[in-house]
């Protein structure tokens, strides 16, 4: 994979960091925009470059970059009147609020309008599909033409699950220490697989939360608008091992394509053996998403 490094600043200030890759030819009308999961970054899947190889083979530009939830703690640089010039400001996974992605989503589009696009196809892979389908749903841009969903994870099932009867119990603890001033302290190591600041884990687990908007497994929610609004072609891949959802995988799909009653198109599979990062099988996602592309756009 090849590329041209970029930083871009967002609505809000924050300088972002990002690789735009093209045809040899050069930019082309159609550009693939990937959002990373949660605590992740642009380059830290393998499945990443396979994908980005794929689109501009077909002649699709690739945009990969970091959001503001980008590895576990960051240093932001800040640019703007509000900051008096240049500052920093500390985000990252463990401190980042889920509906601030719009921003990002929104500020990496304009960049690519700048070089041409026309159209965009969104890409997001875990927390980032869920980002997607946010920025989706609240967009208003004619010019989004596709979505992709690798892996999207149901945060709402699975830390059910995985909590049981403390779940309602850690959403109040992050709530007493919100009200405590706390608000940056992080949760106790227990009730969260990543490390998580109080406030981010009762931004995602609160009620109601826009990242409810996956939990198709509906232990806390039974109607989804945000999925139903979304009317352009979808892909939907998802693997069968050490997946972050509940159930099997092909019923995960199948839900998804229910819930996505007004789009265009649904194309689900399931990639066979592969883990939630599709390590050792990037060349057969990306193959999926290559063809996928070339039949749609």
């Amino acid at each position: 994979m090849q590329g041209e490094f970029c930083r871009v600043l967002t609505e809000d200030g924050l300088e972002l960091q990002g690789l735009f890759c093209a045809p040899e030819a050069g930019p082309a009308g159609t550009t693939v925009v990937h959002t990373h999961g949660l605590d992740g970054n642009f380059y830290e899947n393998r499945f990443v470059d396979n994908v980005a190889d794929a689109c501009v083979q077909r002649g699709f530009n690739f945009i990969t970059f970091n959001n503001r939830g980008h590895d576990y703690i960051s240093d932001f640089i800040v640019e703007g009147p509000e900051s008096g010039g240049l500052s920093y400001r500390q985000i990252g996974g463990i401190h980042e609020v889920f509906e601030e992605c719009f921003m990002d989503i929104s500020t990496w589009l304009a960049f690519a309008r700048a070089r041409g696009t026309r159209r965009f196809v969104i890409q997001g892979h875990s927390h980032g599909a869920l980002k997607a389908i946010y920025y989706l749903w609240r967009a208003t841009a004619a010019d989004i033409a596709g979505l992709i969903l690798l892996s999207p994870s149901d945060d709402f099932g699975m830390q059910r699950e995985a909590l049981g009867g403390r779940f309602d119990r850690a959403l109040a603890l992050a709530r007493d220490l919100i009200r405590a001033g706390k608000e940056t302290e992080l949760m106790p190591p227990d009730l969260f697989h990543y490390p998580i600041s109080a406030r981010s884990y009762h931004d995602i687990f609160r009620t109601p939360s826009p990242l409810a908007l996956f939990n198709v497994c509906g232990t806390d929610r039974s109607d989804f608008p945000e999925l139903a609004s979304i009317r352009v072609p979808v892909l939907m891949l998802v693997g069968s091992v050490e997946e972050a959802f509940l159930g099997e995988p092909r019923a995960y799909i199948d839900t998804a394509r229910a819930l996505l009653e007004n789009a265009e198109s649904f194309n689900g599979a399931v990639i066979e053996g592969a883990p939630h990062n599709y390590l050792s099988f990037e060349a057969e996602v990306a193959e999926r998403i290559g063809a996928w592309l070339q039949a749609a756009f």
